[in-house]
């Protein structure tokens, strides 16, 4: 048994969340009935989805079923650099708007990367900032700022 493979650390990971999900939308959100279900019943299935996802990961990490479990090495560089990617997103969306958080954030966390292509970023940045933009903005018609001073919605 290795406690410390990666899958066994990731599906400790999920199970956490899912389990977390599971307490906060037990504990804020009304489940309803069956017939009537309230705001808590889709938070709780899928926190249970992930809360499963994340014994059978663990399970699996342990060597079951027939799976030999891979030594969990930390570089720390990916990690800080998503949470810095993320922090950047928190920080610069009410300062300087939507897409340049968002840009920020792509190019934040592929810096994590090794043997990074920054065409493929661009790409994906241009896609994925084109996408949140289409949902939240026009389709979900939240009041986002764009840019410092532009709004759409």
């Amino acid at each position: 048994m290795r406690f410390g493979s990666k899958d066994f650390l990731a599906g400790l990971i999920f199970l956490a969340f899912g389990l977390a999900a599971i307490h906060i939308a037990d504990n804020d959100y009304p489940m309803g009935t069956m017939v009537r279900m309230g705001p808590g019943n889709f938070p709780v299935m899928l926190g249970g989805i992930l809360a499963l996802f994340g014994v059978y990961l663990a399970a699996r990490g342990l060597g079951w079923p027939g799976k030999s479990a891979t030594p969990a090495a930390w570089d720390w560089r990916p990690v800080s650099c998503i949470v810095a990617s993320m922090l950047a997103f928190g920080f610069l969306v009410p300062r300087l708007g939507l897409v340049p958080a968002l840009v920020a954030m792509f190019v934040v966390a592929a810096l994590g990367g090794r043997g990074v292509r920054w065409r493929e970023v661009l790409l994906l940045t241009v896609l994925m900032t084109a996408f949140a933009v289409g949902v939240f903005v026009y389709l979900l018609k939240l009041p986002f700022q764009l840019f410092p001073g532009v709004y759409l919605a």
